[in-house]
């Protein structure tokens, strides 16, 4: 293994010892040492997201690394959080957090922790022109919104950016935005969700920005160690991010800049299909077409198989039993490049021997035919109905051609609810087709409206091919981490329950609070001193004055009228007035209960990523974390959100200046974006996508059937 270049003098272990006189020359004393990390691991989340179920997922991810090399030392962090999506109980003005969005779902390391993960945050700072010019309109309900009526934080930015300016393509995120209209209020008036409202969104270059700099973080790795192994796991949105990440790791020629070794993409929304839905609300003649679409997918996941890095060998993680070689503590006893034994598991059994895979240039897709975000019509992404082995496409005025999607280098993973002949449907079986919908099932394990109206179909008898290896053992995926207990026990079908329902939190709460109207309260007797029966009654505003005083906003009420209590009595009145913006959170949170939708069913199952992620990322070096000051400031520029003094600062400061020029003007352009607004120039985050992306939209296509018919209206029309 290449030596570390980060020059880190530090101690690694230690062991005190009594000197003895006369000693021979070869006497020592054994010192236990850190063992080294055997990759780094990044965390994207998706839209609309702060990191919810990232502690599921390094919680996991850090079992299975431990089971899988004969480890017992990862151990994730911990993550800030109020009432999650399966806690029943009831919460208070008091459980609130003040100034959520800098609090909620911030990792914490204790001491205890030992992870390989980095968390990465990415979203949108509006630009003062996106926000309300009229100061009385800058906040409903207390929670600032920008002029679209999108909910922000206080800092006018959203972690993950808006739910609908979600995209299904990568062109889509380069200079457009999600439209308003009527069609959109109908749209959002129909869902009904006032946790998701559909607004217009700003410009979506911000999802350009955060694959930039995802680029900048996996190169500045590699700039410490050029052998760094590492691995991208990804949600949702995410996904979409990382495979144009990967684009912008290749325009470079140094060493430093080759794609992630490997990339799990969990719940894409990416779509090779030409949506109706999409074309009708959205896009238009602007659509991306299959074809630009499927070549996209395989230029990118391509680029990862094509540059599968070799450094380190596996043979060096071994243990030699001569002590001729040190494996620096990265696998046990027990492994080995070709099999390895699995000593703990979920279910309790030990010694489980397993076949261990270099997974160096894979990309694997997880999905689940339940994901009903990504199976909406208009969307109909890979993360829910996963990819056929390839498709057949045909670029404007060529030929039609075959894409290969699935190979040795990209492979997918079914997760699913359902059980079969009473049985779970088991994540690791041997390779092979396997039917999405077979005999009475569901097409997405909804019903109804929900089923036939918005929700893309899924044909009975479908199959698509599970050509992820085999995991030894097969187990149960956890895809019910995130609903209440018991209410995801309703038959739909012979093998099928209908969706279960979930809590929501404190930040569902507040962005349905930017949407809503608040609500009146009974009539609350209020003392008033000073009050004779006949001298009159206070003014409302005076009294609305007298009751907020003091207090923050969103423990403020408006006063809609005053009266005298019955029967009079002297200093005493009765006040009709709204309930606080905080009252309105909790009634929220205590009153409204949401169907899951799944989407973060596969996230939010710690055991899937224990049983399925660990053992499918790669694995060799991490010579950038085995330094705890690089660890600190790679996670620091991870998470767009902090202060570029925190960042300067993090590691003890003594990085911030070795970091790579074009990485450090990136970190200080996001902070400038974050502060203030002030999106990056062109020369840091560009307006059209790199060579590796294809864009080829419907009127490109529509124009040249029609060039066609003009010219010769009546033979050889092409069809699409």
């Amino acid at each position: 293994m290449a030596a570390s270049q980060s020059n880190s003098d530090r101690i690694v272990g230690e062991r005190k010892a009594i000197l003895l006189p006369n000693r021979p020359q070869d006497a020592h004393a054994n010192v236990d040492v850190e063992p080294r990390f055997p990759c780094t691991t990044i965390l994207i989340h998706g839209v609309n997201d702060i990191g919810t179920d990232f502690v599921t997922v390094e919680g996991g991810l850090c079992e299975g690394l431990n089971e899988r090399l004969g480890r017992s030392d990862f151990r994730g962090a911990e993550y800030t959080h109020g009432r999650m999506a399966d806690d029943p109980r009831k919460v208070t003005v008091a459980d609130l957090m003040k100034d959520l969005d800098d609090q909620i779902y911030r990792r914490k390391e204790t001491a205890k922790t030992r992870s390989p993960l980095i968390p990465f945050y990415w979203g949108i700072r509006v630009e003062p022109k996106d926000l309300p010019q009229d100061a009385a309109k800058q906040t409903v309900n207390g929670q600032y919104v920008d002029k679209f009526g999108n909910r922000l934080d206080r800092h006018r930015a959203k972690n993950g950016g808006m739910f609908a300016n979600a995209t299904n393509n990568i062109p889509d995120m380069f200079n457009t935005h999600f439209k308003g209209g009527w069609k959109t209020k109908t749209l959002d008036t129909l869902q009904g969700d006032v946790t998701h409202p559909l607004r217009q969104a700003p410009n979506r270059h911000y999802m350009i920005l955060a694959a930039k700099r995802l680029a900048a973080l996996v190169r500045q790795i590699r700039l410490i160690d050029p052998n760094e192994t590492v691995n991208i796991v990804a949600h949702s949105q995410g996904t979409l991010i990382s495979l144009l990440a990967q684009a912008f790791l290749m325009e470079g020629g140094g060493s430093a800049d080759r794609p992630a070794d490997t990339l799990v993409l969990i719940d894409s929304p990416y779509s090779l299909s030409e949506e109706g839905m999409d074309a009708f609300t959205q896009t238009g003649e602007n659509q991306q077409t299959s074809y630009a679409r499927a070549k996209t997918l395989a230029n990118l996941t391509g680029l990862v198989n094509q540059k599968k890095h070799a450094a380190p060998a596996l043979d060096a993680l071994k243990v030699d039993p001569s002590g001729g070689r040190d494996n620096f503590g990265i696998t046990g006893p027990k492994w080995g490049p070709d099999q390895a034994t699995r000593l703990t598991g979920p279910d309790g059994k030990s010694s489980v021997v397993f076949a261990e895979r270099d997974n160096r240039g894979k990309v694997y897709l997880y999905f689940s035919p339940e994901d009903a975000t990504v199976g909406l019509l208009g969307v109909n992404g890979m993360g829910c109905v996963g990819l056929l082995d390839s498709i057949k496409v045909v670029k404007t005025g060529a030929k039609p051609e075959i894409v290969k999607l699935l190979s040795d280098g990209f492979r997918q993973r079914l997760f699913t609810r359902r059980k079969r002949q009473g049985k779970p449907v088991l994540v690791g079986t041997e390779p092979g087709p396997i039917v999405l919908r077979e005999g009475d099932e569901s097409a997405h394990g909804t019903s109804g409206f929900d089923q036939f109206f918005k929700r893309a179909g899924i044909e009975k008898g479908e199959k698509r091919t599970i050509n992820g290896e085999a995991l030894r053992p097969p187990f149960e995926p956890e895809m019910e981490g995130n609903v209440l207990p018991g209410t995801s026990n309703e038959k739909l079908t012979s093998g099928e329950t209908l969706p279960g329902t979930q809590s929501i939190d404190q930040v569902e709460a507040e962005t349905a609070l930017s949407v809503i109207d608040l609500k009146p309260r009974p009539p609350q007797p209020t003392p008033w001193p000073g009050l004779q029966i006949g001298k009159g009654l206070p003014a409302r505003s005076e009294v609305e004055q007298a009751l907020n005083n003091g207090k923050d906003v969103n423990d403020q009420c408006r006063v809609l009228r005053v009266i005298m209590s019955m029967p009079p009595t002297p200093g005493q009145i009765v006040v009709f007035r709204t309930e606080t913006p905080n009252e309105a959170k909790v009634r929220l949170m205590n009153e409204l209960q949401v169907p899951s939708s799944y989407h973060s069913a596969v996230m939010s199952g710690r055991r899937n990523h224990r049983c399925a992620t660990a053992f499918d990322v790669a694995i060799g070096q991490a010579r950038a974390l085995d330094d705890p000051d690089w660890a600190a400031l790679l996670r620091a520029i991870a998470d767009w959100r902090l202060p570029l003094g925190k960042v300067q600062a993090a590691g003890n400061g003594r990085y911030y200046g070795q970091l790579d020029a074009a990485t450090r003007e990136l970190v200080e352009a996001n902070y400038l974006y974050f502060k203030d607004g002030k999106f990056p120039p062109e020369s840091l985050v560009p307006k059209t996508p790199p060579l590796p992306v294809v864009s080829e939209i419907l009127k490109t296509r529509n124009d040249y059937i029609i060039e066609k018919v003009r010219s010769n209206p009546l033979n050889n029309i092409p069809l699409p």
